[in-house]
């Protein structure tokens, strides 16, 4: 009897023991998972900034001033007597601040404050004064006064191979007894206005000077 009861007493101490033994959280055993950074390489591309703007094109370049600088040279494309011709020009910065394509055998030069001539080398009775107006004067008023002070017959000039013209006109005069054509012009780039007044007199170079020079005043750029 006194070994079963020995027997119960320390049974019931197993017992008691075990259910005072702290319980422990399964989840507290899983490990932490620590986040990984991610190393993103950065691809160096060609042609691109990495703000993603593109790089300047190959024959563009910036001037101090931040402005495009043109090609040096450029090949002007027109006809003379029906028959096509290419010939490469070479670019020319007025101090009026354009710039324009000239064609070997002429020259652009200084007139006077606020003009250039344009002239044919050979010669010069044939030459071009350009004036830029900027915002100074409209089309209208300079077509106004041309009209007004024009010396000989005034008409319209059809399909003249020139872009943003604002208006075309022909004179036909006499200077110093020679019968001499004027081409009065306004044309419009980047919002600047240039007047033009090409004069051509009635010789055997008319044919060649007349298409050469409209092909430079094409190229006329702020």
């Amino acid at each position: 009897m006194k070994k079963l009861f020995g027997v119960f007493i320390i049974s019931f101490l197993v017992m008691l023991t075990a259910c005072n033994q702290p319980v422990e959280d399964p989840q507290e055993e899983q490990p932490v998972e620590e986040n990984e950074e991610e190393v993103i390489e950065e691809e160096e591309t060609d042609g691109e900034h990495e703000d993603g703007n593109d790089v300047e094109s190959p024959g563009e370049a910036e001037n101090g001033e931040g402005e495009i600088e043109l090609a040096d040279e450029k090949e002007l494309t027109f006809e003379i007597e029906g028959q096509t011709e290419t010939r490469v020009a070479q670019f020319n910065r007025s101090e009026l601040g354009y710039g324009i394509y000239v064609l070997e055998g002429y020259t652009l030069h200084s007139e006077e404050p606020g003009r250039d001539v344009l002239v044919f080398n050979n010669d010069g009775d044939f030459f071009t004064r350009i004036i830029p107006h900027k915002n100074e004067g409209s089309a209208e008023e300079l077509k106004g006064a041309i009209e007004e002070h024009s010396q000989g017959e005034i008409e319209n000039l059809q399909d003249l191979p020139m872009s943003g013209l604002k208006y075309a006109l022909k004179e036909s005069v006499e200077i110093s007894g020679e019968r001499t054509t004027i081409y009065h012009l306004a044309k419009e780039a980047e919002g600047e206005l240039f007047q033009l007044t090409v004069f051509l007199p009635a010789k055997e170079a008319q044919e060649g000077v007349a298409p050469s020079m409209l092909a430079m005043l094409e190229t006329v750029h702020p």
